[in-house]
This record gives C-alpha cells, sequence and structure tokens, in this order.
C-alpha cells in the first residue's frame, strides 16, 4: 500500500467515524426529546437518525448493497411517519416497515445457510414468546390493527428463529451481532406496543427507540462484517488460482 492509498483509507475511516458520533449523539438528542415529548426537537432530530447511518454505511463499505439501501430507505420513511403518533400514522408506518422487515430477510437468506425445520423453530420460540406476550396484554389496545401487528410479527419471528437458528449451529462474531439486533428489534416492537398500553408513553417511546438505534447499528455491523468475509475469501480465490 503507497502513501496515497493509506492517506485516502485514513481519511475514509476518519469520516466514517464522525458520521458514526453524529449518528450516536443526534440518536441521544432523539431520544432524551421523546421523553420530554418535544416534537419540535424530535422533528429536528429523528429524520436525520438513519440518513446518519446510511451514509456511515456507504463510506465504510467498498461496495454498498442496493437492498440494503433501499430497507434503510423504508425504514426512514416508517420512522417519519411514526412521529405523528396517531393510530392511522401508526398503521401506515407499519406498512413501510413491514417492506423494510422483508426486504432485510431477503438479504440475510442471501448471507447465510437456510437451517433444517428443527433449529428454525427452536430459534424461533423466544420471538413467538415475545409476540404472545405482547398480544395478550395489548389485545383490547390493537383492535383492528391486530392482523398488520401479527403479520409483522410473523416476518420479526421468521428472522429472529433464521438468526439464532444460525447462530447455534456457526457461533461466528458476526452471526452473533445479527442475533443480538434481531433481539434488539423484537423487543423494540414489544415496548412501542406496551405504550399504548400504559400512561407512562413517553418514557416507553424513549426506551424503544434506544433498542431500535442499537438494533439499527448492529445490523449495519453485520452488513459490513459479511461484505468484509465475502471480499477476504475472493481476495483467497485468486490468490489459489494464482498458485
Amino acid at each position: 500500500m503507497d502513501n496515497n492509498d493509506y492517506l485516502k483509507r485514513w481519511n475514509n475511516n476518519k469520516i466514517a467515524s464522525l458520521l458514526l458520533t453524529t449518528f450516536f449523539i443526534v440518536s441521544l438528542i432523539e431520544i432524551i426529546a421523546e421523553y420530554n415529548q418535544d416534537i419540535y426537537l424530535i422533528w429536528l432530530t429523528k429524520p436525520l437518525i438513519l440518513p446518519l447511518l446510511l451514509a456511515y454505511y456507504i463510506r465504510r463499505s467498498k461496495k454498498a448493497n442496493p437492498f440494503f439501501l433501499a430497507a434503510l430507505f423504508f425504514c426512514w420513511i416508517a420512522n417519519i411517519i411514526f412521529i405523528e403518533n396517531t393510530w392511522n400514522y401508526i398503521l401506515m408506518g407499519v406498512g413501510f416497515f413491514l417492506v423494510y422487515r422483508i426486504l432485510i430477510i431477503s438479504i440475510v437468506l442471501k448471507k447465510i445457510k437456510m437451517p433444517s425445520l428443527l433449529p428454525l423453530v427452536i430459534g424461533s420460540m423466544p420471538f413467538v414468546f415475545i409476540y404472545a406476550s405482547v398480544t395478550i396484554f395489548t389485545f383490547s389496545s390493537l383492535g383492528d390493527s391486530l392482523y398488520l401487528f401479527l403479520l409483522q410479527g410473523v416476518f420479526t419471528i421468521f428472522l429472529g428463529g433464521l438468526s439464532l437458528a444460525n447462530y447455534m449451529m456457526s457461533s461466528t462474531k458476526t452471526n452473533r451481532i445479527l442475533f443480538i439486533s434481531t433481539m434488539l428489534f423484537a423487543i423494540n416492537q414489544f415496548i412501542f406496543v406496551l405504550r399504548f398500553y400504559y400512561d407512562d408513553a413517553n418514557l416507553f417511546q424513549s426506551i424503544a427507540m434506544v433498542f431500535f438505534v442499537w438494533g439499527q447499528f448492529l445490523l449495519t455491523k453485520y452488513m459490513l462484517n459479511t461484505e468484509k468475509q465475502k471480499n477476504r475469501y475472493l481476495i483467497v480465490n485468486k490468490l489459489s488460482v494464482i498458485d
């Protein structure tokens, strides 16, 4: 590596670190704004969270996955819609988030080997428990949105079972990151729905955002790790051919 390549790589890492730091600072401000119900500050910070993470991903990735970029876009739209905090807007946001979840599942399926039925069922059990608990506690509050909630639950349970089964079969750092990310998203949805059941909605909303921010960050780290592994695999193959 010559000096120019080293300098370029150092600059890229420096910008990526700055973007990631800004992402966490803006997220922290947004979480505090959620707790204080500061709508102006929420509108100022929440639309910036995912674009900052997306910019960090693009800066760190040698070849950004277009499906992941599209998934973040749909998730970004859902987050903006959720700011309105009314059932009609929430249902619309859940629809966009459902598209996001489907895209993420399609990405993960291309990166891992599909486990057999038994590990998949075992891996799904913790997520079934989470969604069953949410449904029992909030059945009367969900009303007509119950079916949309359960539909999203099916995709989340499948992704959770997939990630946990994959981690049980291959306990690598990358698989662990995916599993933790999926678990954080499941807990995020659990808390998000509970806020309609309890009086202290602001507290639940801010806690849900904490889980969302870390879940999304870890999912991005998973994407970057799998891309690095793929690049190493391609380099090893090329060296083997040369030999």
